[in-house]
């Protein structure tokens, strides 16, 4: 898709300069990967009142403080629900899980509150306070660790009498604790330094100088990290040589922000970059995404975790939802094929996300091995019209370019010139919208918008359109309440379509979900926001209901719910409910808006 990458990126760095959504960094490596924010389709969005921020994992849930609203919310690991909100006065300096327990210090309280995880209620509160706002506290070796005296002492807390039983001198600015690898690591903001206590003897056994203002720190991939607030790097630390082994550059300068590791990766957070990821093999950033959102962030239960403060929501999403995005070889997402039945997949063919209407296709394709000396062509079938291409040999790839694309889906296939054996076909669709809101001439939202958390709907979850959901979507479009007739497309057909969905809402262009049943087994209604085609409306919401859907009677409760959604969350004047509000035939019949 040589063609529609340069047409985006052109698009893309034009868009970003104008709007500032460019983060600042000398690094010209770290800001070449930059991207904007709204690239990222969390898998999940929950609503958390107030201004959500330290995070904290548990074995089914997650929780979140909101210190406007002086409560730590609880979370469904696996849906967009919230379960429980428990009243802390100003909750601050982190979360811990431990002891059945949640411990949260209350910055106004001067206290640790402890959270009975089964009830969710306040069952003690131990009279020490954090030593900053901006902090952490862990829960490892059987105790609660804080560090609570700026000058630099940090309490031990017994989880068996609720006491603090013993204070721990550490270098003074410390802040912020974590328990890992068996030991307890306490940063120094002030003197640039972490600290290493025994849990047995409750000494310091090591002082590690780290780069300039550390304050977050983690464990995880083998390696203890530090998130440097005055120069935006990152310390790796061996657990045990105790010493930095690597000092790299994230590009993160400033105050705030968050770093975890896990899932391959160690990720970052900060004001203004909410997404950071790097790979902890190579010491490099992969990935790193600019605009709003973010500040604290959390790895586990298979996702990454990131609270939304100034936006009052935490985005739930797997890693790969980052990777994606980030910049990378058309052959990470390609298909491979055995073609000449020798049981080695050695032929790789491109998988196209979505092709621009009128504008050239190129597609790739590599073959390996004794694959490598063959011959190929591109077959495709298009709007009813069949044709077919040799690929061009070129180095390590071969490529075919489809010159004259028509709005519609085109299904291409590798096929070997000596045996026409074929692959399976592909199949990438157009967008729904036009081509001007394609290539960001026109916008829907503004620049940088993310979208809203969605409404509760019964106990539904919202999932972007994607291929990850193509069975259910499937089997829902074909019982869509009001279909008539049979339903004209295929799965590969569908499977285009939810690759052209999810582009469209990495692109802000467009948006799509299906709504799944909490086990995520049946999808029940869909919901989408387009542009309007006519004149003096900014948008179009449309939204069915499966036939199963209609039985639970859910069309009155979504229809009432994505109304208020779409008018207290969305940036529309006059959106428009084609098919609900006017019929078809009177929304086709009024005038166009034109480009």
């Amino acid at each position: 898709m040589t063609s529609l990458r340069k047409t985006f990126a052109t698009a893309f760095c034009l868009c970003c300069a104008a709007a500032g959504l460019w983060a600042a960094t000398a690094n010209p490596e770290i800001r070449a990967l930059q991207r904007p924010m709204t690239f990222i389709v969390p898998d999940a969005s929950y609503s958390v009142e107030g201004a959500p921020d330290w995070l904290a994992i548990g074995e089914d849930s997650v929780w979140v403080s909101s210190k406007p609203t002086n409560a730590v919310v609880r979370l469904d690991l696996y849906s967009n629900r919230v379960l429980a909100k428990v009243m802390v006065k100003k909750p601050c300096s982190g979360l811990a899980i431990g002891a059945g327990s949640l411990w949260s210090p209350s910055c106004e309280g001067g206290t640790v509150d402890r959270i009975d995880i089964a009830s969710a209620k306040v069952i003690a509160q131990i009279p020490v306070g954090p030593a900053n706002t901006e902090g952490g506290i862990a829960f490892g070796g059987n105790a609660v660790w804080m560090p609570s005296d700026p000058k630099g002492v940090v309490s031990r807390i017994d989880p068996a009498t609720n006491k603090v039983v013993a204070k721990i001198p550490v270098a003074p600015g410390s802040f912020t604790a974590i328990f890992a690898y068996g030991l307890v690591w306490v940063t120094s903001t002030e003197k640039n330094l972490v600290s290493v206590i025994h849990p047995v003897t409750n000494q310091v056994i090591a002082e590690i100088p780290v780069d300039a203002g550390p304050r977050f720190l983690t464990a995880g991939e083998g390696y203890v990290w530090t998130l440097n607030q005055t120069r935006g790097t990152v310390s790796k630390i061996d657990p045990r040589s105790r010493k930095v082994v690597a000092t790299i550059d994230a590009g993160l300068p400033g105050p705030g922000g968050d770093i975890s590791a896990g899932e391959g990766g160690v990720w970052l957070s900060m004001p203004g970059v909410p997404v950071t990821a790097i790979d902890p093999a190579t010491n490099r950033v992969t990935a790193q995404f600019a605009g709003k959102g973010g500040d604290a962030l959390r790895v586990g239960a298979g996702f990454v975790w990131l609270s939304n403060g100034k936006l009052s929501s935490v985005w739930r999403m797997t890693p790969e939802k980052v990777t994606r995005v980030a910049p990378h070889e058309w052959l990470l997402d390609a298909k491979k094929y055995d073609l000449d039945g020798s049981g080695v997949a050695a032929v790789a063919l491109e998988d196209a996300v979505v092709f621009i209407p009128g504008e050239p296709l190129t597609l790739h394709m590599q073959a390996t091995g004794s694959a490598a000396s063959g011959e190929y062509v591109l077959k495709t079938l298009a709007n009813g019209k069949s044709a077919e291409m040799a690929f061009v040999h070129s180095g390590q790839e071969w490529t075919a370019t489809i010159q004259n694309t028509e709005p519609g889906w085109i299904h291409y296939s590798v096929c070997e010139s000596a045996t026409s054996k074929c692959s399976p076909a592909l199949v990438v669709a157009s967008p729904n919208t036009s081509v001007a809101y394609a290539t960001h001439m026109l916008r829907l939202v503004p620049d940088g918008f993310l979208s809203p958390p969605p409404p509760a709907v019964a106990e539904l979850t919202w999932h972007a359109l994607e291929p990850q959901i193509l069975p259910q979507d499937y089997l829902a479009v074909a019982n869509m309440n009001t279909r008539k007739g049979p339903l004209g497309m295929v799965p590969d057909e569908d499977y285009g379509e939810l690759k052209r969905h999810l582009w469209e809402f990495e692109q802000n262009s467009a948006y799509g979900w299906g709504l799944l049943t909490a086990d995520e087994k049946e999808e029940l209604a869909c919901v989408y926001i387009q542009p309007s085609v006519k004149k003096d409306h900014d948008a179009i919401v449309i939204f069915w209901v499966t036939k199963h859907g209609a039985e639970l009677g859910l069309e009155p409760i979504l229809d009432h719910a994505v109304r208020e959604w779409v008018k207290s969350s969305w940036p529309f004047h006059n959106a428009a409910y084609p098919g609900r509000d006017i019929s078809m035939e009177q929304w086709k019949a009024l005038p166009d808006a034109g480009e």
